[in-house]
């Protein structure tokens, strides 16, 4: 009989309450041969996997604090996917030693890359919300929810991940280089690939020569260094060099004691008017959304004011003006911040 793969995120729905007429029972205990738990990796849960990604801190509140990995690559594939997992070391620590054979303990560096052997598990957390009804008590938890996370094996530093069209011939990707123009066709290079934009306008004057990205379908030609982008988005991607521009920038809108703030890659902005444009619609709060405006430098006072308000030292540079928000696709691993 062919197994019938079904994903955990399929069984978080349940508890959730949508799609009723869409619900599977899944054995837990007993799945059988009809069913394999996949996780997040896209792999079934227990499977060993050769994992490459970045260390971050996890979320302050909830159960996927301490260490986590944003993951960038399984079993030697690449993937831009937004997935962020939880570790915890498979005996000992990180390396596999206990205190007593180490002068100093084993610290993961957030911000780092790292190589490691592991296999994802994990097992349901929180409390059902009729059940915390009829407790009665009011106690700090979340709702009910399948927690993944990553035993890993001794884990390695190693280089970071660089991203090439040659690993998403076929997919979507996001991909990033220095924009040029040939003729009258706009492209990205770096020193090792070139990509064509297909159907995509030449970069202006002041756009040639900054850093560029472009989203699209990547396809190969008869060139093993050159590749064209079909259906493709594209744009400058650093923020100093759109200062005074209209902009499209996709983020995460979110809350620092009553100070609202907008999280792109590792840049934090203020975003005029953002509380009115997210209030009443819940789904845009702290999930991926695209913001547009007018870029500008942004008041040397507003770090102190929002030292003062929040407690937190940010340094906002930037401020969007004349803002629309729009609900935007999941993002992908380029786009995230390292304490995401």
């Amino acid at each position: 009989m062919k197994q019938l793969a079904v994903s955990i995120c399929w069984i978080c729905l349940a508890s959730l309450g949508f799609g009723q007429e869409a619900r599977i029972p899944v054995p837990i205990n007993d799945p059988g041969d009809r069913f394999e738990l996949i996780g997040k990796l896209g792999i079934p849960l227990g499977e060993l996997a050769t994992v490459r990604g970045v260390a971050i801190e996890g979320p302050e509140k909830g159960y996927e604090g301490g260490p986590n990995l944003l993951v960038q690559m399984i079993n030697g594939k690449p993937t831009q996917r937004h997935i962020r997992i939880p570790m915890t070391p498979y005996f000992y620590d990180f390396q596999g030693k206990s205190r007593s054979r180490r002068k100093k303990p084993f610290e993961i560096v957030n911000g780092s890359t790292y190589s490691m052997l592991a296999y994802e598990t994990g097992g349901f957390v929180g409390i059902p919300s009729e059940a915390y009804k009829a407790g009665g008590i009011p106690i700090q938890t979340t709702g009910f929810y399948f927690r993944n996370s990553l035993t890993v094996f001794p884990m390695e530093k190693t280089n970071a991940v660089e991203w090439k069209p040659i690993d998403f011939i076929g997919t979507t990707a996001l991909l990033s280089g220095t924009a040029e123009n040939e003729g009258d066709v706009a492209t990205i290079r770096t020193p090792e690939w070139k990509l064509i934009l297909t159907d995509l306008r030449k970069w202006s004057e002041a756009e040639e020569g900054k850093q560029a990205e472009v989203f699209g379908v990547v396809r190969a030609t008869d060139e093993s260094d050159i590749f064209r982008v079909e259906k493709g988005r594209a744009r400058l991607t650093l923020l100093e060099d759109q200062v005074g521009r209209e902009v499209a920038l996709r983020g995460i809108a979110y809350t620092k004691q009553g100070e609202w703030l907008f999280s792109y890659r590792d840049n934090v902005l203020q975003v005029e008017g953002l509380e009115e444009l997210i209030e009443g619609n819940a789904r845009l709060y702290k999930e991926p959304i695209e913001i547009t405006g007018l870029l500008v430098e942004a008041e040397k006072s507003i770090n102190e004011q929002i030292r003062k308000k929040t407690g937190f030292d940010y340094e906002v540079r930037y401020t969007v003006r004349n803002a629309k928000v729009t609900a935007a696709d999941e993002l992908l691993a380029p786009e995230l911040m390292l304490d995401d």
